[in-house]
């Protein structure tokens, strides 16, 4: 047996298959496992301004990234979109929404949005800092 190193995505993609065989031989009832990507930018003006980024398997959205440039904050254009990937994730079916983020970045932001906190890993990445699980119904 040999373990090397494979391109992420062709390695991603091995994989895959290999869990949608298993799903498949111990529960018939397990739809497919097919991801679906949302990618959502805001301009200003010909400005890049902000973006979010998603995927959804299995009528669940999950964000990936969220950003707002700096002079931009503040205005309501994270929340705009992270409304709008919700928007766009219900009209494909998803019934709920959920994310991680950093103690030091936003989940006070992802309360005001509706997500609760399900979990957290304490001293991540190091002593002090707290990882955080969030979920929203949709």
């Amino acid at each position: 047996m040999q373990i090397l190193e494979l391109n992420y995505e062709n390695n991603q993609q091995e994989i895959s298959r290999l869990l949608e065989q298993h799903s498949e031989f111990a529960n018939h009832s397990v739809p497919p496992y097919v991801r679906e990507g949302i990618s959502l930018a805001a301009y200003e003006n010909d400005r890049y301004i902000g973006g979010i980024t998603g995927s959804i398997v299995w009528n669940m959205l999950h964000v990936h990234l969220l950003a707002v440039d700096p002079s931009c904050r503040g205005n309501g254009l994270g929340a705009a979109l992270l409304e709008e990937i919700e928007s766009r994730a219900r009209l494909r079916g998803c019934k709920v929404s959920e994310l991680t983020t950093m103690s030091w970045q936003a989940p006070h932001f992802y309360q005001k949005q509706g997500y609760e906190i399900f979990g957290e890993i304490k001293d991540c990445p190091n002593e002090g800092h707290t990882k955080y699980y969030l979920k929203k119904s949709l």
